[in-house]
């Protein structure tokens, strides 16, 4: 296989490029920089939406965006798709697995397995000969989404070769196809990893949160450890695995705390983690961040922060909060719009569901 990476969009920040395709859309978010694009207007709307205008604009916002020239919002807008699972919208995820450029392949793929989209396999099948390693592996994980065991040595070389970056991506997707007949040693191979000497942080950090996909316990210990972490980064992927976690009383109160970080991106995180039982200081801080503006009046920071705000909104399961989901995806800002669609996507897919209820500690 080619040794190739591939060529990702945006600056992200701390943290390198390497780890771009491996994270969540919130710390996708929370790492760019450098985005100068206007600030979120006040359109008006009304204080309630239906759901079902709520689904017609989220179309609306993806099949409009997932056209523009930025291959960044384009993965945006599959990984929504990927999560809201429409199936009148799997013929524009199919449409992207041959986009020019190969981050756009590769979450075009990802979207593809996550709904298990079968009339997609002899694309993805010509997918595992694309020059591009990290579009093979998301090919391979779409396919074995959809019942191809063919996978199981390969994803295991990617994930103790050389290669960092395909080592991360290698974990995240044995996380997404959890623990199936196929892949019943996947905790013990991530456990092998992580135990593995001189492992660089961003692996470490991937394979458990990766373990906690896979609804480890074993590895809270170590999260709990990253949380603890003096760095804003770390705590923010240590969030996303306490989020898998947050049933055990631990991970819980690691989230609680968290959410009184001195830093609002990680306030935000942890608060979009503990979504229906977060309490009326953290809802007040998330309507706060949706009005935000930086202190030095920095755009991207503006953005950044406003996007983490609309993405614990969509968390939170009110009713109330409709209208303020559809009146952010009318703003000006084509990222905000398309980040106001994810929360929405996390609001229609969670408000029927029963309350998450805490752990007793």
């Amino acid at each position: 296989m080619s040794k190739q990476t591939c060529p990702l969009p945006g600056t992200l920040g701390k943290l390198s490029q390497t780890l771009f395709v491996t994270l969540s859309f919130s710390l996708i978010l929370v790492l760019l920089s450098g985005c100068t694009h206007p600030l979120l207007t006040n359109p008006s709307a009304p204080d309630t939406v239906l759901n079902v205008q709520l689904q017609v604009r989220v179309q609306q916002v993806i099949t409009s965006a997932i056209t523009l020239d930025d291959p960044v919002l384009r993965c945006h807008c599959l990984e929504t798709l990927g999560a809201w699972n429409e199936i009148d919208t799997h013929p524009l995820i199919r449409r992207y697995l041959t986009d020019t450029v190969p981050a756009v392949r590769y979450s075009a793929a990802i979207a593809c397995g996550d709904v298990r989209d079968y009339t997609a396999r002899p694309i993805l099948t010509n997918l595992l000969q694309d020059e591009n390693i990290s579009v093979k592996l998301a090919a391979g994980y779409a396919l074995e989404k959809m019942g191809d065991d063919r996978f199981g040595a390969w994803f295991d070389s990617v994930l103790f070769g050389s290669d960092e970056q395909f080592a991360c991506q290698a974990c995240l997707l044995l996380g997404k196809l959890g623990n199936t007949k196929s892949r019943m040693n996947s905790q013990a191979k991530l456990w092998e990893l992580l135990k593995k000497k001189n492992l660089i942080a961003p692996v470490r950090l991937q394979t458990a949160e990766a373990l906690a996909m896979l609804k480890d316990e074993k590895v809270i210990e170590n999260l709990l450890a990253y949380a603890s972490s003096g760095y804003a980064d770390d705590r923010m992927i240590a969030i996303s695995g306490l989020s898998h976690l947050r049933h055990m009383p631990e991970a819980y109160a690691m989230l609680t705390v968290l959410a009184e970080d001195t830093q609002i991106e990680v306030q935000l995180a942890a608060i979009r983690a503990l979504g229906n039982t977060a309490t009326e200081k953290d809802i007040q801080t998330v309507l706060s961040g949706l009005e935000y503006i930086s202190a030095d009046n920095d755009p991207a920071s503006t953005l950044r922060v406003r996007g983490l705000a609309l993405l614990a909104l969509g968390s939170l399961n009110r009713n109330e909060d409709s209208g303020r989901l559809y009146q952010a995806m009318l703003a000006n800002d084509s990222y905000l719009r398309v980040i106001a669609a994810r929360a929405t996507v996390d609001y229609l897919i969670n408000i029927n569901k029963p309350a998450f209820i805490p752990p007793t500690p």
